[in-house]
């Protein structure tokens, strides 16, 4: 070295030691965290794999194991139907669903809650539909209001009256018969045959099926007579021996 070399070296060396010195504890304390994790990781997996080989055990094989293999719906329903048609079940079944449909057709289901009237009773059915929210086209205009009243009436009459009996009384039919013989009226039934009463009239015979126009109109007691008076709907079920009685005293006044 040249002069003055090694006291160069000392005295450099003892500049940089404190600062040496501060980078290791910086190290060491660095070190310390990682440490810290290195231990808790061990103690993790060391735990897991002392749970899994505590509670791991082997049961054996009992019974006969077969691979899980789904059929075909399609093809399953396919077999049963081939079954079915080998012993004539098919047939027999075919059969059954047109009797009932042809049973359902010809006497439908007769309208439930519903009885023969025994008092005179009027009231009236207002069809007004109120817009619940804006009808818009499709391209967003508005072409109805929210809150626009609406009444069918205005637009479209009612062409015939409505006349709903039950064909299984004797004296509804009769009734409903007069009254088809004198008026435009639109004969419904809640209990009967429909088509075999349409071939014995030779007129349309109309059956309210589920009840749904009876229900609409409020209507509970049968025979029933619907007409339209201005923008409602009259409705009168009408007790048919109040009738003939006050047909007898009209008669009898009218012979005195």
């Amino acid at each position: 070295m040249g002069k003055g070399g090694p006291h160069m070296v000392s005295t450099v060396f003892s500049v940089q030691y404190p600062e040496i010195r501060r980078f290791a504890k910086g190290s060491e304390l660095i070190k310390c965290p990682i440490r810290i994790l290195q231990h808790i990781f061990l103690l993790f997996f060391l735990g897991f794999w002392i749970l899994n080989t505590a509670f791991a055990k082997d049961f054996g094989v009992h019974g006969k194991v077969a691979s899980i293999k789904e059929e075909d719906p399609l093809i399953l329903i396919q077999q049963k139907l081939k079954r079915m048609e080998e012993r004539g079940e098919l047939k027999h079944h075919d059969i059954e669903i047109q009797k009932k449909t042809k049973e359902s057709i010809e006497r439908p289901k007769p309208v439930e809650n519903i009885s023969k009237t025994i008092k005179n009773r009027v009231f009236y059915y207002d069809p007004t539909y109120i817009v619940p929210e804006d009808l818009r086209d499709h391209k967003g205009k508005v072409f109805v209001s929210k809150g626009t009243k609406i009444n069918p009436l205005e637009t479209v009459s009612l062409s015939q009256d409505l006349l709903f009996f039950d064909e299984g009384d004797p004296e509804q039919k009769s009734w409903a018969y007069e009254q088809y013989l004198k008026r435009s009226v639109k004969l419904i039934l809640v209990n009967g045959a429909p088509l075999a009463l349409s071939e014995e009239w030779e007129t349309p015979i109309y059956f309210d099926q589920s009840g749904l126009l009876m229900k609409k109109l409020g209507i509970t007691h049968v025979p029933a007579l619907v007409t339209q008076e201005g923008l409602q709907l009259r409705i009168e079920e009408i007790h048919l021996q109040a009738l003939t009685f006050s047909s007898t005293l009209s008669d009898l006044s009218e012979r005195e």
